[in-house]
Parts: C-alpha cells; structure tokens; sequence
C-alpha cells in the first residue's frame, strides 16, 4: 500500500514530531510504502503547497492528513480531480479553532466533507468536531505509547519531585500548576518541580518564573528544554507524580495528552483535567486523577492525596503500567492499517 502523510514535522525533538516519526515508522516496519511531506506554511501558500503535492499524490493509494489545518486543507486541493482516497486526523486544536476563524472554516468544512475517513484522537475531540459539522465518518483512535522508548521499571529515587512535560504555553495549565505545586510543598517541604518544555513564548515563560518567585518556590522549580528521549525517559521514571493541568481557552485544548501515557509507562500516576482529551489518556482514580480545570486548590489536593497515601500511589503505579501496555503504539498503527484497509475495499 503506497501512502502519502502530510505533516508539520517528523523532527523529534517536539511531542508531535516524536510522535509522528514513530507511527510513520511503525507503517513502514508493517509493509507500507510511506512518504512523507512536511509542510511548514499558512495563509495564501497553502495553494503552492497544494501545488508541490499533487504530484506526490499521483502515485499514492491514500493520502493521509495530519491535522484539519493546514495539512487537511492542503491534501483536499492538491486531491481535485484526482480521487485519491483522503483521510484527516482530528488532533485537537488545530481541527477545531480553524473552523471558528471565518478565513479558514470553509475550506476546512469543505476538506473534512471529502475525507473518505476522520480520525479523532480522542472522543472530546469528536465532540468538539462535531459542533461545527456534520459527519458520520469519523473514528476514534487515541495516540500509543512507544513501549520501546518509555516502558520501564519505576524507580524509588530519592530526588523527591513532580513533573510536568509540554511546551510552554498557556493552554498547558502551569500558570495553575505553579501555584499547586507552592501550597502542596508546604506539606512536602523537600519537594520539587521539573518543567520540560520548549520555552518558546518568551512572555508566558517569563510570567510563570514571576509567579514561582511570588509564591517564593523559584528555587524548587527547574526548567528544562532540548533533552534526550533517554533523559524524558530516566525523569518519566523517577518522577513521584507527572502533572499537566491543562485548560481550555480560545478553542485550543489538549487533544489527547501522549505524555500522560509515557509517564505511565514508566510506571508514574498522573494527574490531569477534565474537559479535554486527557479523559482518554488517564483513566481517573485508576492510574491518576483528574481535577476540574484552572482549580489550584484541588489540583494541589490531588498532589498531596497520592504523595500522602503510598499504597494508593503504588497501587496507581502499577495500574499505570497495564494502562500504557494496553495503549501501545504498536494498537494504533494497527488501527491505522485496518482503517487503510477498509478505505481501499469500501466500494
């Protein structure tokens, strides 16, 4: 089967490039045909785009979108007149936020009408899909876990600290975190926060080191950018609690949450919000909690109730590890190949 994938980025050094490199590896490693454009343009050049991948489309069975905007857009017109089977994956905020933006809803409607197939990564995603059109092709295939990378033993370490993986940016929720983390160490004096994340939005990074000065824990807190996947690996490991309280806010929400199911990999409960993606990728009072968005007080509550209470942690613990084995990403490229399938058979 000779696929075509349109992405941002393969680059593994960002949450959707890793991603992205390992499923499209994982095809090629199961028989596929596999090319890959990644096309890093907005505005008017999507018709250039359109333009430089049509020939590339020419020689495919199935084009395969990652993201309604741009990439879903840009396969749909490079895909006139040519009838090459057309599959969108939904994967949260840049499948939702174009559709509310006058200049991008049309062709982005007109893209997800001519999708033989829509791929939601997780059902808040669908939900949010559907408020804004009407399909009955749509799917859900959560995102899967490199077990290769990620899965390992936990490990007791003495370094007694939280952890937080994700850019800096506001939808990630450390402008709640921050303060949480503050009050729950007044009951775990020893306790730290390491923040990894590109630091890419300069005023957020800045505003969050001011509110770990005024809650007087800047000394506790580390900020990490531009590690290895061994190094993710080893903090994923020894992190007493991963935490990533994001929140909703202008249509950008979190999709999924693939670095919920690393730390559970690596046998770390998590704790996460409601009212997003992360529903699918944390299995509350199972292997985490999940705490009502932008609430400091319960989020810091959910901390010190699974550092307080080490069987309930340790029961989490090893619920964290069934969850992720059973989400690996070896289930989804095989979701993915039967999605494939199906498409090509459908007459």
């Amino acid at each position: 089967m000779n696929l075509l994938f349109l992405v941002h980025s393969i680059d593994q050094k960002s949450g959707w490039g890793r991603y992205a490199a390992d499923l499209i590896k994982g095809l090629k490693d199961s028989g596929h045909n596999v090319v890959v454009l990644e096309e890093k343009v907005w505005g008017a050049k999507l018709f250039l785009s359109a333009l430089r991948a049509r020939k590339h489309i020419k020689n495919c069975d199935i084009v395969h979108a990652f993201d309604v905007y741009p990439y879903g857009v840009i396969s749909y017109l490079a895909n006139i007149l040519l009838g090459k089977k057309l599959i969108i994956s939904a994967q949260g905020t840049y499948a939702i936020a174009p559709l509310y933006n006058i200049k991008t809803s049309l062709l982005c409607k007109l893209a997800l009408k001519r999708a033989d197939s829509i791929i939601a990564i997780s059902n808040f995603t669908k939900h949010e899909l559907l408020k804004k059109i009407t399909v009955n092709k749509i799917e859900i295939i959560n995102h899967g876990v490199n077990l290769d990378k990620f899965y390992k033993p936990h490990i007791d370490s003495q370094d007694k600290f939280i952890l937080s993986v994700g850019a800096i940016k506001y939808r990630k929720g450390y402008h709640i975190s921050i303060p949480a983390f503050a009050e729950a160490k007044k009951k775990f004096s020893e306790l730290k926060y390491k923040i990894v994340g590109n630091q890419d939005d300069t005023i957020y990074f800045s505003q969050l080191r001011d509110l770990a000065k005024k809650y007087e824990v800047q000394e506790s807190i580390e900020f990490l950018t531009e590690i290895s996947d061994d190094e993710l690996s080893a903090l994923y490991q020894s992190a007493k609690v991963f935490l990533l309280p994001s929140i909703n806010h202008d249509h950008h929400f979190e999709g999924f949450g693939l670095v919920f199911l690393e730390a559970a990999a690596a046998g770390t409960p998590s704790i996460g919000t409601f009212g997003s993606g992360v529903e699918d990728a944390v299995k509350d009072s199972y292997n985490g909690i999940l705490v009502p968005q932008s609430n400091i007080e319960k989020t810091s509550r959910a901390i010190t109730e699974m550092l307080g209470d080490k069987n309930k942690w340790q029961e989490m613990s090893e619920n964290s590890h069934k969850w992720a084995y059973a989400h690996s990403l070896d289930g989804t490229i095989k979701e993915y190949s039967r999605v494939y399938l199906d498409i090509l058979n459908k007459i």
